[in-house]
């Protein structure tokens, strides 16, 4: 389900938002796919066939190289050799080392990228262009390309990176008629990476209780089990009310940044649980402080500082509106309760 307003539901593919689904998880549309795990990448990896064929994808990138300092503000300067470079298979090399320890799918990095057509040599994406800066990527995220996350798995911060993503583990048979990429063609990325780290998978203690005249939280199996949620008697608040029950001590989640998140969602009038990512059994990431989840979320949790857990009340004109989501059984006059732990933001 997505947390989004129908107003931003849809998202353009462009610069980064190439290599990850058409839009955020969000609590807004029930069985809808996206960066929760539960769903399928929009990059669709489809069923390209093509033969491994290891010996010739080892020399594939033997001319790749990109010069030229490694300080997140300089384009490299990048010469691909000869074309096409076409792989089965994701191949990686090492341009500019890094120090420190090795990205792992539980890790999440920050990056600028330049990513290049293997068969014409066209750069289809520029991480360096105008007002462009490093993005970051949980690269446990379900809707990422796999071979995007196959080829920075291992990078190090302060390296830069050259590594291909093959049709199967791209964008598949289909192709991405938009970039001119058909079900064919290998992409090159050239990735400077400025920062690997690890988030948060579980808080830690039990939490405050809840303000007088707020649900009530508890975790009877635990933080990383969904919790329950006890809503009082009486009319819902007319107005957005948050209390946070654990403070967290990480960085302050700004705007325009992503963040990881548990969160369990429930209608005031009868306590249904909505949605929940802790039911699923996997945090989710979502785009805050930029119009892509409903208001609440953006009001509440720019702000707060990763590890905390935030009780969010929100009344329907900063939820969904009078037109719901009758997706998820949400009428126009529904109060939504969240509780969400945020475990990173970058």
């Amino acid at each position: 389900m997505r947390i989004r307003s129908a107003a931003t539901a849809a998202v353009a593919v462009l610069g980064l938002s190439v290599l990850s689904a058409c839009g955020q998880t969000s609590p807004a549309e029930p069985g809808s796919t996206g960066t929760d795990g539960t769903g399928t990448a929009a990059s669709s990896t489809g069923s390209s066939t093509a033969a491994p064929d290891p010996a010739a994808d080892v020399k594939a990138l033997a001319g790749v190289t990109a010069t030229g300092p490694v300080d997140f503000k300089t384009a490299p300067k990048v010469e691909l050799g000869p074309t096409p470079i076409s792989t089965t298979t994701v191949q990686r090399k090492v341009l500019t080392p890094g120090t420190g320890p090795a990205a792992t799918k539980q890790d999440t990095v920050r990056v600028r990228v330049q990513i290049y057509h293997g068969t014409s040599g066209k750069l289809l994406d520029d991480g360096f262009g105008k007002n462009r800066r490093d993005e970051g990527y949980r690269l446990g995220r379900a809707d990422l390309i796999p071979g995007f996350t196959e080829g920075l798995v291992g990078a190090q911060k302060g390296s830069r990176v050259a590594f291909t993503i093959p049709p199967a583990k791209g964008f598949g048979d289909s192709g991405n008629a938009q970039l001119g990429v058909t079900a064919t063609d290998t992409l090159v990325v050239i990735a400077d990476v400025s920062d690997v780290h690890r988030g948060l998978t579980v808080l830690e203690g039990k939490g405050a209780a809840s303000p007088k005249g707020l649900p009530t939280v508890e975790f009877p199996d635990g933080n990383a089990k969904a919790p329950k949620l006890t809503i009082p008697q009486g009319a819902a608040p007319a107005e957005t009310q948050q209390a946070t029950l654990i403070e967290g001590d990480g960085p302050v989640v700004e705007a325009n940044q992503f963040i990881t998140a548990h969160y369990h969602g429930a209608l005031w009038k009868d306590g249904s649980v909505f949605d929940s990512s802790w039911n699923r059994g996997t945090p989710a990431d979502f785009l805050i402080g930029a119009g892509q989840v409903i208001p609440g979320w953006d009001k509440v949790l720019v702000g707060k500082k990763v590890g905390s857990r935030v009780l969010i009340v929100i009344p329907p004109k900063d939820g969904y509106g009078e037109q719901g989501n009758p997706n998820g059984g949400i009428t126009g006059t529904d109060t939504l309760v969240f509780v969400v732990d945020i475990l990173d933001a970058y």
